[in-house]
């Protein structure tokens, strides 16, 4: 009986020693202020980037370029298949082509003489349903 009861105090002993152990406050990383890249910002419905800002369409996800490159984004409608490309450069239409889409490419120069590309692909069928959110955004763009 003795040997029972003293073999059930260690199981909790070791639970409580392990749940216990989940409480002790991770170690943050020493780089996690070294984070590459301008800061992006994406409030409300507008995106906000070192270089341009842009409105979000309704509904729309927001992916965010590579830190180290030239500021971009890239904004999906709820098809998932529609796409508005925002990248600061001049980018060729056969560098940015979505296989099986119809894609246009427009370049917009800043007040401060940058160059931005427009990019917008979708498919065929729903090209008219998304064609006026993309000129909406493009016409948003301004520099910061």
């Amino acid at each position: 009986m003795k040997n029972s009861s003293t073999a059930r105090q260690r199981v909790w002993i070791i639970l409580l020693l392990w749940m216990l152990a989940g409480c002790i406050p991770a170690h943050v990383p020493d780089n996690l202020d070294d984070t590459p890249g301008p800061p992006v910002i994406v409030k409300d419905d507008v995106y906000e980037g070192a270089t341009f800002s842009a409105k979000i369409p309704a509904d729309w996800r927001v992916i965010t370029g590579e830190a180290r490159a030239p500021q971009s984004v890239i904004f999906v409608a709820p098809d998932d298949k529609t796409l508005i490309r925002l990248m600061v450069g001049s980018i060729e239409v056969g560098d940015v082509s979505v296989e099986n889409q119809r894609n246009e490419i427009y370049p917009i120069t800043l007040a401060d003489n940058t160059i931005l590309t427009a990019v917008f692909s979708s498919p065929y069928s729903t090209w008219a349903k998304y064609w006026a959110t993309f000129e909406q955004v493009r016409d948003s763009v301004n520099s910061r």
